[in-house]
């Protein structure tokens, strides 16, 4: 098909998160396939620095003098090294990157030689209030009205502020296309800012299980097993998972997304996106907390509970976002309680992906408009 000009897409697509880099991959696979060439934006959100300024904020960080410590910092650790080293080389191998790399204070620099014929801000949850962060440049402001484009980015929680919709309100009243991961946001910013925004899928469901295999590695695991990939901190989901463990007589395999995931029996580290699809496909049961560790298994139709990820109740942060999407498929009972979850039957996903290739169908079609 011949290529009709190339497309910038904004979006987590380097972070060693699995949902987030199988996200990115997906999307730029289902634009290349409509015949575009597509690139992610290498993005730092930080101004950019000349080299010897940046040498004496190296070494000082190499001293110790100054650290950069987060939520995941753990990363950084001997112990992620090998997980580390997988998600470069995905994202090297799978991918498109822009060569250039561009800061917050070079950002509006990049339609100077207008090399994109559109803007897209992706999925993940791009516009999430907890996330927000005025110097990211994920809601376009640089770009022409009609390049701004948005596909399937996610809130990841329907808990929002009246400060964070005014500013919604401001942000997005400038699109071109619009749309949003859920179905109540999607509904909520549309009575916000007056128009349609479009209720699409997830990018990882925009391919088949078929195009998946494409990249999908095989488990070194001999037999079968469950498998939990567990993003949260919560116990009452280990829990469970080891107990279905002894139920079923398989053994449990935890993929390793945080410390305290390591000292179980079977831990799978040093697993990169490409693994953890062929990990998720043939598993005989997943236990996850994780939004894509439940999609991929209604992508590959493995039998699978899930979990809300945060402590609390279902409006607090990212929780409902599992529960709402099931409930769109009609398998709302394969979200559990964390002190009443149960083992249920098989899943018949039949009426599932009838369900899924008419949503599908919808997104592509919205897809061609943003990159008309």
């Amino acid at each position: 098909m011949e290529e009709q000009g190339k497309i910038a897409l904004f979006t987590c697509h380097e972070d060693p998160n699995y949902g987030s880099m199988l996200q990115a991959y997906a999307l730029a696979a289902a634009i290349k396939s409509l015949g575009h060439e597509v690139e992610y934006i290498s993005y730092r959100n930080y101004p950019y620095q000349s080299w010897p300024i940046r040498a004496i904020k190296a070494v000082a960080r190499y001293l110790g003098l100054k650290k950069n410590v987060h939520e995941f910092s753990f990363f950084d650790s001997p112990e992620f090294a090998d997980t580390m080293n997988a998600f470069k080389r995905f994202h090297r191998q799978h991918i498109p990157s822009s060569k250039k790399i561009y800061y917050s204070n070079t950002i509006r620099t990049i339609t100077d030689h207008n090399e994109y014929t559109n803007y897209i801000i992706g999925s993940d949850q791009s516009w999430s209030p907890y996330l927000y962060d005025s110097r990211k440049p994920y809601f376009l402001d640089f770009a022409e009205l009609p390049k701004r484009n948005a596909y399937a980015p996610s809130l990841g929680t329907t808990n929002i502020s009246v400060e964070y919709k005014q500013l919604l309100k401001r942000k997005l009243a400038i699109f071109n296309h619009l749309s949003c991961r859920e179905k109540s946001n999607s509904e909520m910013l549309s009575s916000l800012i007056g128009r349609e925004v479009k209720n699409v899928l997830d990018p990882t469901l925009l391919l088949s299980s078929e195009e998946w295999n494409k990249i999908a590695t095989t488990p070194k695991i001999k037999g079968e097993y469950v498998l939990a990939y567990i993003l949260g901190e919560k116990n009452t989901i280990v829990k469970f998972a080891d107990d279905l463990g002894n139920t079923t007589g398989l053994p449990v395999y935890y993929i390793v997304t945080r410390p305290k995931h390591l000292n179980h029996k079977n831990i799978l580290t040093g697993i990169g996106p490409d693994d953890f699809v062929g990990l998720v496909k043939h598993a005989k049961y997943v236990v996850t907390d994780s939004f894509h560790g439940t999609l991929f298994c209604i992508i590959h139709k493995v039998q699978f509970y899930a979990f809300s990820k945060q402590k609390g109740d279902m409006n607090n942060k990212d929780n409902i976002r599992i529960l709402e999407f099931l409930k769109t498929l009609h398998l709302e009972e394969r979200f559990q309680d964390d002190n009443h979850a149960t083992l249920l039957g098989n899943v018949n996903y039949t009426e599932t992906h009838s369900i899924l290739l008419s949503m599908q169908k919808e997104s592509v079609a919205f897809l061609k408009l943003c990159v008309e």
